[in-house]
């Protein structure tokens, strides 16, 4: 039995299905474990735990997608102020988002916050899961959402201000004290990042209208077209997968999420529909 595993944020479980749903129909068996607005200590945590209760073997096939570096999560297995309920990890995105301006505010920052620090435990993470998922055997890539080198400044809030902002990129590898970890990329199971891959695609991204006065915005994660488009361009041929044609499921996927987005102008609403619509689509919360 072939069995698919996937982990990352919202570039992999989110309103709508992702490439790692996608992908899924094409497998015996499929666990989405991403988690929106998670970070890479998380991630990392959440990739052992599968492990651990799937017994992961080399007949597996595990594609991890990296998240922000800038993103503090925790866990409780009991929420004593009943919030989140349906999540145990407390994701938050990222940490100086306008949404976390009261949790993480200027004490908590001066208290626990070192970007440095935050960079060397998402990196640890990748290292430490890299030598996790070899051990076993199984099939795996990895991606991101954009250039982790990049340290995030070609993760676009707004896809059409794309060309404006590729000048502005940072280089982590200038920094002598994070050069060890360079070799950490220097593998072919790495794959083109899906962010910088598809943010080039403007005209196929969602919009959405929000808020009492219904302001108009762009957002950042792939549609289904271009979800689909980097699994069959870049994901599938590093897997050595059959991507000469899109499946009818897929196929029938596209096609409804076209027609729902037609008729709704509210992310939330059209991710209610997609969520009781599509056969097979599986939106569960995976572990702990």
């Amino acid at each position: 039995m072939s069995r698919l595993f996937t982990f990352g944020c919202s570039f992999t479980n989110y309103s709508w299905p992702t490439w790692a749903d996608f992908l899924g129909l094409e497998f015996d068996y499929f666990e989405n474990w991403g988690v929106p607005g998670i970070g890479n200590v998380a991630i990392a945590n959440r990739v052992s735990e599968c492990f651990v209760k799937n017994n992961i073997t080399s007949e597996d096939t595990v594609v991890i997608q990296w998240s922000n570096y800038l993103r503090n999560d925790y866990h409780l297995f009991e929420d004593v102020n009943n919030r989140d309920l349906d999540n145990n990890w407390k994701t938050k995105g990222n940490i100086f988002g306008y949404t976390n301006t009261q949790l993480y505010n200027k004490n908590w920052l001066t208290t626990f916050f070192d970007e440095q620090s935050y960079i060397m435990l998402s990196l640890n993470a990748i290292y430490s899961t890299i030598q996790l998922v070899e051990s076993t055997g199984c099939k795996w890539k990895m991606t991101s959402i954009g250039e982790f080198n990049k340290l995030g400044t070609d993760n676009i809030i707004d896809p059409i201000n794309y060309q404006e902002q590729i000048s502005k990129h940072s280089n982590l590898w200038d920094n002598d004290k994070f050069l060890p970890y360079k070799k950490i990329w220097d593998n072919s199971n790495w794959v083109t990042p899906i962010g910088t891959y598809c943010w080039k695609n403007v005209d196929l991204f969602y919009t959405w209208l929000s808020g009492p006065k219904k302001l108009k915005w762009v957002d950042p994660h792939p549609a289904p077209e271009l979800g689909i488009d980097w699994l069959y361009n870049i994901l599938k041929p590093s897997l050595n997968l059959d991507n000469d044609k899109l499946t009818t499921e897929q196929l029938d996927w596209i096609a409804r999420c076209r027609q729902v987005k037609n008729s709704f102008e509210d992310l939330q609403d059209f991710g209610d529909v997609i969520a009781l619509e599509l056969k097979n689509y599986d939106k569960t919360y995976r572990g702990y």
